[in-house]
């Protein structure tokens, strides 16, 4: 049968301390009722456990001494089976105490020169270990054998290379790893640090290693034949991820505030059958738990989830009530509207016309990350709707609904990559590329569609490309030293390359001329070299911008940069739906069975490094083209006026305060 899982969920945390163990559940409950939320996550075992546990590898938590029953799981979980909450119960088995880690030394963590890892008076565990390995399936069946809990979630489910102080202790180097690492490596050493050659086997290892554990674990918890959720970060059978503000690993210390909608929509694109659950805290970061964070913040993190097609979570410290965590207030406001609206999210799924791949490499390749998200805000602030595809997943995923993909200077993409991308502009897909999007490391073009034979030389970059700028108008007092329209910066990589014969080309791009002194900044020619090149392969068009131009909107934040791209965007992306809004409102497109389902974010704001207090959007309208149908804003909670303007169906939106869900009841014309 189907898992319950499978449909839309709302999660409401109690990560508690070791005090709260003589807390009031039914008083708990009522707050996470209150919430919205049909699903309570709360403490069971592991660091400290919070029932009387009998396994001797658990420290039971010495305040259950002062609970009447002695039993704060078992008390939660009676208490929330009588009001229908489900209960997901959550362990932590990164650490142990000194009396456990003197038992089992090989359980822990181990640095380079044997030294075990300790924080607070706790051992550090590692993966690779019999704690892990086996001891983890006991307490498993303890649990199960004692209380009907609905799932698991394993806390800080990693290999410990850093400590909550950000103390970097490195790769373990327990038994237990020089001989699976061995077997894994085909006899290979540890490496010794970031430099080491075999540390990129060591990241496949671990991130194997805890692959391999949740599949192991979600098969013996679904032994069971309970319906039974794994909730992990790897392997599970519900994914788990975090939206918060954690400050100190910005880069930059500067908020991406579309971090959880990117991640969401990166998933569901990937791997719709998997249900998502991203954790949302209350509080700033995990060195202010005590805290609030800002309620705008918090909302935010959650609206994105929701619209994505996720599962939210609200996450606080401590048993309800005992501290201020005045942050859930409008967050409540979320997942209340999400529980009210459950069987629209049971059938919402991407709608969106346009892909964006996400390139691999994250934080240690920032500059085409930059290149990513200076596209992602060009899109999102014209409300252009899109949804996130994975680099590493284009392979296992089907590209057919989408009118245009853009790839966003990620570099090669691998043979089997562009077998795909190919295929897709061959049957009438549209792709548009970046700065070094598609090449391989010595200059060729690995896509058939690509209108470039090869690459000219390797990539221009930093004050080789300073003063240089692109053009799509016609140019034609350049002689003159006059330019007319609009001429935008270059900025961060360009390549000059071989086209294929029958390549189409727009604009150009003009060399450099002196940027000092200002006496002797002029002459600027063209290169020779287009703006835009495309190409027509089987029923589609491939077309390639040679340079970063998301990085340059990025550094520059020029409109006008952001209208060159959108010139060369738009007439490919085959958009149906628009929206005539501030672009700080953010416009998400989904679809159910019966139309298109579109979220509106008010993100206006949007701080350095929160949300902070909006102002309500008067007057905006959404455009729907090919469809005529009503309207309904959920949030709202009425019918929206539209009326026909040629073949586009046009809705009047209501105030958009935090958020609005426009649900069109459509009907396709030609």
């Amino acid at each position: 049968m189907p898992s319950r899982w499978q449909q839309p969920f709302t999660v409401f945390q109690t990560n508690l301390q070791e005090i709260d163990a003589t807390m009031d559940v039914e008083a708990a409950l009522d707050v996470v009722e209150s919430h919205g939320a049909d699903t309570w996550l709360l403490n069971a075992g592991g660091i400290s456990a919070f029932y009387p546990t009998d396994l001797p590898y658990q420290a039971r938590n010495p305040f259950l001494a002062d609970r009447p029953s002695g039993d704060l799981l078992g008390d939660a979980v009676a208490a929330a089976g009588r009001r229908g909450i489900r209960v997901l119960a959550r362990l932590d088995l990164s650490k142990v105490t000194a009396g456990i880690a003197a038992a089992h030394p090989d359980w822990l963590f181990a640095s380079a020169v044997g030294k075990p890892q300790i924080y607070h008076a706790l051992y550090s565990t590692c993966p690779s270990g019999e704690y892990y390995q086996q001891r983890a399936f006991d307490i498993l069946d303890e649990i199960l054998d004692r209380y009907p809990v609905d799932g698991f979630f394993f806390n800080w489910f990693n290999f410990n290379e850093r400590d909550y102080s950000e103390v970097v202790h490195g790769v373990c180097h327990c038994a237990s790893c020089v001989k699976r690492f061995a077997e894994f490596s085909g006899g290979q050493d540890l490496p010794d640090g970031l430099d080491s050659p075999t540390f990129g086997l060591w990241r496949r290892y671990t991130e194997t290693t805890k692959a391999e554990l949740g599949r192991r674990y979600t098969d013996h918890l679904a032994a069971r034949n309970r319906d039974l959720a794994l909730v992990l970060n790897k392997g599970g059978s519900i994914v788990y991820q975090e939206g918060n503000n954690a400050f100190r690993h910005m880069a930059g210390k500067e908020l991406w505030p579309h971090a959880t909608a990117e991640a969401v929509s990166a998933h569901v694109s990937a791997r719709p059958a998997i249900p998502l659950l991203v954790n949302v805290p209350a509080h700033v970061d995990s060195t202010y738990r005590m805290a609030a964070e800002q309620p705008e913040h918090v909302a935010q993190h959650l609206l994105q989830v929701i619209a994505r097609g996720g599962n939210p979570s609200t996450y606080i410290l401590g048993a309800p009530g005992r501290l201020p965590m005045t942050s859930v207030s409008l967050a409540r406001d979320v997942t209340r509207f999400h529980r009210d609206h459950h069987p629209l999210y049971a059938a919402l799924r991407p709608a969106a016309t346009i892909g964006l791949v996400r390139p691999a490499g994250g934080w240690g390749r920032m500059d085409t990350l930059e290149e990513f998200r200076g596209i992602y805000q060009a899109l999102q602030q014209k409300h252009l709707p899109f949804d996130v595809l994975p680099l590493g997943d284009l392979t296992s995923m089907s590209l057919d609904r989408y009118r245009l993909v853009v790839l966003p200077d990620v570099g090669p993409v691998g043979p089997a990559a562009a077998v795909v991308l190919d295929e897709f502009v061959d049957g009438g897909g549209n792709l548009l590329s970046t700065g070094n999007s598609g090449f391989t490391a010595d200059g060729g073009a690995e896509l058939t569609a690509s209108p470039a034979l090869r690459r000219i030389g390797p990539e221009l970059s930093g004050k080789a490309v300073w003063s240089t700028y692109a053009t799509l108008d016609e140019q034609s007092r350049m002689d003159h030293n006059a330019f007319d329209g609009s001429v935008v910066p270059v900025h961060g990589t360009n390549a000059r390359c071989v086209w294929k014969p029958g390549t189409a080309k727009a604009g150009m791009v003009l060399a450099q001329a002196p940027w000092g002194p200002p006496e002797l900044a002029y002459g600027h020619t063209a290169t020779g070299d287009p703006a835009v090149a495309s190409i027509d392969h089987g029923s589609g068009t491939s077309s390639m911008l040679t340079w970063t131009i998301g990085r340059t909107y990025r550094e520059f934040a020029k409109t006008e940069v952001r209208d060159h791209l959108l010139r060369v965007l738009e007439p490919l992306a085959g958009a149906r739906v628009r929206a005539e809004l501030p672009e700080q409102v953010e416009l998400i497109l989904g679809r159910d069975d019966d139309g298109y389902v579109v979220h509106l974010l008010n993100q206006t704001g949007a701080r350095r490094r929160s949300f902070g207090p909006h102002v309500p959007v008067s007057g905006g309208r959404l455009v729907v083209h090919g469809a005529t149908g009503r309207a309904t804003a959920l949030v709202a909670g009425h019918e929206l006026p539209t009326r026909r303007d040629g073949d586009r169906l046009v809705i009047d939106l209501p105030v958009v305060d935090l958020f609005e869900v426009v649900r069109i009841h459509q009907e396709e014309t030609p």
